[in-house]
């Protein structure tokens, strides 16, 4: 994920100049000051700018969805701001962009251009001392439009397939439910993925190995719902008949690389559990220092570890974690997937140890 992030960026005087000529969208009514927030919905019929706080020295994830959860990429994005900023798009899932506040009391704008949507995404940015989100999902109010008919007389024949697909969902509305449902298709994928994801070569396992059911997490070093996250991946390795599978997935910049990199290369030296719950308790970034400061303090062999670090089979196992996220449409951290005789329970995002060990049951 080299490259993710742009170098700092630094723009004297106002960032205004960058929303010239393009129409604004603006926060749902109770959203306005709802800055700690994970979700927000836009609509496309107001002038007003809403005002997004942002933690320094911490990375943000914002994701573009639209009204029905799909995710909605960013064909092109523009920042200005007054103090440091750091940010980038995902090259894996191009609807998230990541940013990263390096001085206090900055001020500036994003304008984010979506695929297809004529009026641009545009918020503007404080950085505040009090805030907290590291991760914000910004849901469009607006459907995607469709193209137009080309001929005229293909009109009937298409007002009668929209009256019967209408009438069919009316007899059937589950089909709608399950259709609108991220849960529901991420638990379908992960069921056609089933033998894929148990399989499972050279992935660090935690818990019980012979365990019948089988947790996957996916996650990010960096990923402060990873982190609260923690205690329930460390009370779900310690239940019987449970194997805890470690998916790597860096999705926060280079500093996240390094971390997942570092967490690998531990596991060749019999250390991954360790390693793992250390790099996930630290705060602070991932520069050179912290991860061998973390290697020291488990007694791990520094200079091996940077070896098998830069290693071949460490950046293929990266490398084929994101592949499977992207084919099972795990588009964000943590991702927790468990897989057992009864069946397959997910949860894209956060869960406690009470939540993680109730999808446990419903999947043994």
């Amino acid at each position: 994920m080299s490259g993710l992030l742009n170098r700092p960026l630094k723009l004297a005087g106002s960032a205004l100049a960058l929303s010239i000529g393009l129409a604004a969208l603006h926060l749902s009514a109770g959203w306005a000051e709802a800055t700690n927030r994970s979700e927000i919905e836009w609509s496309a019929d107001g002038a007003l700018v809403p005002t997004l706080r942002l933690p320094t020295n911490r990375v943000v994830t914002v994701s573009f969805l639209d009204s029905n959860g799909v995710p909605w990429p960013v064909s092109e994005l523009k920042v200005g701001i007054t103090g440091s900023l750091s940010y980038g798009r995902g090259a894996q899932h191009p609807h998230v962009v990541f940013m990263e506040i390096e001085e206090d009391n900055a001020t500036g704008n994003l304008v984010a251009l979506l695929d297809g949507l004529l009026t641009p995404v545009h918020l503007e940015i404080l950085s505040s001392s009090e805030a907290s989100a590291t991760d914000l999902l910004v849901r469009v109010a607006q459907e995607r439009g469709a193209a137009p008919s080309a001929a005229e007389p293909d009109a009937p024949r298409g007002a009668a397939l929209d009256a019967a697909i209408r009438d069919y969902l009316l007899a059937n509305p589950q089909v709608l439910r399950e259709a609108l449902d991220p849960a529901r298709q991420l638990a379908a994928r992960v069921s056609d993925h089933r033998e894929e994801l148990l399989a499972a070569p050279g992935v660090p396992m935690l818990g019980d190995p012979s365990g019948t059911v089988t947790v996957v997490e996916f996650f990010d070093y960096r990923c402060g719902y990873c982190k609260r996250s923690l205690e329930a991946v460390r009370a779900a390795a310690l239940l019987a008949g449970v194997r805890v599978q470690m998916r790597e997935y860096p999705i926060l910049g280079e500093e996240s690389d390094q971390a997942a990199r570092a967490a690998l290369a531990a596991a060749h030296q019999g250390a991954y559990e360790g390693a793992h719950f250390a790099l996930m308790a630290h705060e602070g970034g991932f520069d050179a220092e912290s991860i061998e400061g973390i290697a020291r303090d488990l007694g791990l062999d520094v200079e091996r570890l940077r070896a098998d670090m830069a290693s071949e089979e460490v950046g293929a196992l990266i490398d084929a974690n994101r592949e499977l996220a992207g084919r099972m449409g795990v588009t964000g951290t943590p991702a927790f997937l468990v897989v057992g005789p009864s069946g397959v329970q997910v949860s894209p995002g956060a869960v406690d140890a009470d939540r993680l060990a109730g999808m446990i049951a419903e999947a043994g």
